[in-house]
């Protein structure tokens, strides 16, 4: 069972008081097709980590507010929005790892789950998280280069880099991870 992990994909990081617009929307059509990809798969899910944060939490200090939990700019863009399928989840988080006190480990052990794709934003920071939570965990890591982005003046390369030699990651993109699970599933 593989999980797909949309990390961060919120109103605030996208137009909102952290926004990315520039380089999150080009990421949007590759995390949009394989959404729907997984949720078409009996041997998928898709996970939401989402920032939802409250006033006291370290990240404000850094960032200042935004995608407080309960507002618009902590809910998923309209673009790749949840809509309730089954094997979907919505996973708040406070931390920029997915798995940092949010129970998910425990949620994907339950769905057997044995591999992440880890899609979002942003590499260098939440992906990177997502992915050390991923790794200490014992997952299997995918990474679609098409499907993650950074902030200007971080070096997304690096970011991607980083992921494959510290992490073990699988540096691939959303065409290869479709294909070979469509090669797989005819098998």
């Amino acid at each position: 069972m593989k999980a797909l992990i949309v990390v961060d994909m919120l109103n605030d990081f996208y137009t909102g008081v952290l926004q990315n617009e520039a380089h999150a929307s080009k990421i949007v059509p590759v995390i949009r097709q394989l959404i729907e990809h997984a949720r078409g798969r009996p041997d998928w899910m898709v996970v939401y980590s989402n920032d939802a944060h409250r006033a006291d939490d370290g990240e404000i200090a850094i960032w200042g507010p935004h995608a407080m939990a309960g507002t618009k700019g902590a809910e998923v863009i309209e673009a790749l929005a949840p809509i309730g399928a089954p094997r979907e989840i919505v996973s708040p988080k406070r931390f920029y790892g997915a798995f940092d006190e949010t129970g998910l480990d425990e949620i994907l052990k339950q769905y057997g789950v044995t591999d992440v794709v880890i899609t979002g934003q942003h590499t260098h920071c939440c992906v990177r998280h997502s992915s050390y939570g991923a790794f200490i965990r014992g997952y299997g890591i995918e990474i679609p280069a098409d499907g993650v982005c950074v902030f200007d003046g971080v070096d997304n390369e690096a970011a991607i880099e980083y992921l494959r030699t510290i992490y073990g990651a699988v540096i691939t993109d959303s065409a290869a991870i479709l294909a070979a699970d469509g090669a797989r599933k005819a098998a």
